[in-house]
């Protein structure tokens, strides 16, 4: 699926609708760092007192974004988010079934595995008292 970090030890469907998810350690360290930039440029205009109505932060937004020499995107993309999750839903839903099953076929293995043991120390039992006689 690409997920490269998620809560807790095992992927859940929420986790495949996080973009986050799929980054890298790179990337995310420089997202964490752009969004912290971001957010002290707004607490900066909001401590000077500097009134700034919702539509203007469009336009404060892109100049940050040129000024750090990031891409500025365009448009929506070519797909959208809902696309987007029902693609990742379909693949998580993939990924379950395989799991799922995994996990049963590990569990009849123990059953298997316990057996197997019980059978080598019958064995070993049996070793030991033909040594001892």
């Amino acid at each position: 699926m690409g997920l490269t970090s998620w809560k807790g030890g095992r992927v859940r469907k929420g986790d495949v609708s996080t973009a986050k998810n799929y980054l890298g350690d790179a990337e995310l360290s420089e997202l964490n760092l752009v969004v912290t930039m971001f957010l002290d440029t707004a607490e900066l205009r909001s401590r000077r007192r500097q009134g700034i109505v919702l539509a203007e932060w469009e336009t404060i937004l892109d100049e940050f974004i040129r000024s750090n020499e990031l891409p500025l995107l365009r448009g929506a993309g070519r797909v959208s988010a809902d696309a987007a999750e029902k693609t990742a839903h379909r693949l998580y839903q993939a990924f379950e079934q395989r799991r799922i099953s995994e996990e049963k076929a590990a569990d009849q293995a123990v059953p298997e595995i316990e057996e197997l043991k019980r059978i080598i120390d019958a064995i070993e039992k049996t070793r030991g008292r033909r040594e001892r006689s």
